[in-house]
C-alpha cells in the first residue's frame, strides 16, 4: 500500500507511523513535529482536548458548534450569540485566526485563561492590512461583548452531575441512602418537569458552596429574580436551606407545584416578605410575568431571549443585530439594578403599553 507524509506529502520508503492513532504517516521527525499542532485535534483522545481544540476542529470543518457542548458554546461566544448568524460570523471570525493565520489552538486557550482573548483578536485582525480583514472584524468590534468573562461562575454543572450531591438529594427525598446512581435514574425517570426541577434545586442546596447565577432556571422558578442585593438573595437562599431541612421532599415539591411556597415557609417560621419574590412564588412554576424572564435576561451571562420578550420589550425593533439587542438589554439592566428599581412597574407599563 502506497503512503505520502501526512505533512508534506512526500512519496518515501520507511515512512514512521504515529505512535499514537497508528493513522498518519511521516518522513521524519521534522515534518511529525511541524504537523502536530493540526494532528494532534485528530489524534488525542476527546477527553484530552479543550473547548479550544474543539473549536478548532469546527473551524477546519466548518461547522458551527453543537450547543451540548456547553463549555465550548460558553468560552468562545456561542452561548451569548441571540442569533445564528452572529454564530456563523464568529466562526468565521476564528477561521481568520486559526485557519488562514495558522494560530494553534493552545495559543487561543491560553489568551482565553488569560482573560485577553478580546485584545488578542484585535491584534491580530489589526496587523492585518484593512482591505485584508474581511467582513466579520468590524462586525467583531461591535459585538465584542459575546467574548467578554462572564459575570458569574457556572458551578451547576458539575454539582448536578456529581454522585455525591444526587445521593444526598435523593435521601432527602426519601430514596434509599443504598441506592446507586443507576437505581435513582430509574426512580426519576418518569417523574414530571416541575418534581424534577424541585429534585434538582435540592441538590444545589446541598452544595454548601454553591453560588446560584440568573442563569440558572432555578434563579427564576424559586423566587430570586424578585430579590434587589446580593444579601437579599444570600438570605432566600439560607431560608430554603433550612426549610428543606424541616419538610419532607414530597410537601416541598407540591408547594412548589401548586405555587404555595410562601404558605410552607410561613408554616414552619419562616417568613417571606419581599413583595418581589412573593409575586413570582405566588405564579412559578406554571405561569411566571415576563419581565422576570427579562430581568434573568438582562442580568444573565448566557441567557437566551424567548419570544415573549421579543414582543413586549422591544427586541423585534433590533432588526436582528447583536450590537442593538445588547445595546437595548443594557437598557434593561440599568432600569432593573437601579436603587428602588419595581419590576411590577416595568410590567404595568408593558401590559399598557407604555414602555416607550
Amino acid at each position: 500500500m502506497e503512503r505520502s507524509c501526512h505533512h508534506c506529502e512526500a512519496d518515501e520508503p520507511g515512512l514512521s507511523v504515529c505512535s499514537g492513532c497508528h493513522n498518519a504517516w511521516y518522513c521524519s521527525s521534522g515534518c511529525q513535529k511541524a504537523d502536530w499542532k493540526f494532528h494532534r485535534l485528530r489524534c488525542l483522545h476527546p477527553s484530552k482536548l479543550t473547548s479550544a481544540d474543539r473549536l478548532a476542529i469546527l473551524v477546519y470543518d466548518n461547522f458551527l458548534p453543537n450547543h451540548l457542548d456547553v463549555q465550548l458554546c460558553q468560552d468562545y461566544g456561542f452561548a451569548q450569540a441571540q442569533f445564528e448568524q452572529s454564530e456563523s460570523r464568529l466562526l468565521s471570525l476564528f477561521q481568520g485566526i486559526i485557519t488562514y493565520g495558522n494560530i494553534d489552538s493552545r495559543k487561543i486557550h491560553q489568551q482565553r485563561l488569560a482573560g485577553t482573548l478580546i485584545d488578542y483578536i484585535k491584534n491580530y485582525y489589526e496587523n492585518i492590512p484593512a482591505y485584508a480583514r474581511g467582513g466579520y472584524y468590524p462586525w467583531f468590534l461591535k459585538n465584542q461583548h459575546l467574548l467578554a468573562p462572564p459575570k458569574f461562575p457556572d458551578m451547576s454543572t458539575a454539582t448536578l452531575s456529581n454522585s455525591e450531591f444526587i445521593q444526598r438529594a435523593w435521601c432527602f427525598a426519601g430514596g434509599l441512602v443504598t441506592d446507586d446512581l443507576d437505581s435513582i435514574q430509574s426512580h426519576t425517570k418518569d417523574w414530571p418537569e416541575e418534581k424534577l426541577c424541585a429534585f434538582r434545586f435540592v441538590q444545589l442546596l446541598l452544595h454548601t458552596r454553591f453560588q446560584l447565577s440568573p442563569d440558572l432556571p432555578e434563579w427564576v422558578h424559586f423566587g430570586f429574580c424578585g430579590c434587589s442585593l446580593p444579601n437579599e438573595e444570600k438570605n432566600l437562599w439560607n431560608s430554603y436551606i433550612e426549610l428543606i431541612h424541616k419538610v419532607l421532599f414530597e410537601h416541598f415539591y407540591t408547594a412548589y407545584d401548586g405555587s404555595s411556597l410562601p404558605d410552607l415557609f410561613s408554616a414552619n417560621g419562616l417568613e417571606i416578605t419581599n413583595p418581589f419574590v412573593l409575586d413570582v412564588l405566588s405564579g412559578t412554576p406554571h405561569m411566571t410575568k415576563s419581565v422576570w424572564s427579562l430581568k434573568q435576561f438582562a442580568l444573565g451571562d448566557y441567557a437566551r431571549l424567548k419570544p415573549s420578550l421579543i414582543v413586549d420589550y422591544g427586541f423585534m425593533n433590533c432588526g436582528g443585530e447583536e450590537d442593538l439587542v445588547y445595546s437595548l438589554k443594557e437598557v434593561y439592566h440599568r432600569i432593573l439594578t437601579a436603587p428602588g428599581a419595581n419590576p411590577l412597574k416595568l410590567h404595568e407599563a408593558c401590559l399598557q403599553g407604555k414602555l416607550f
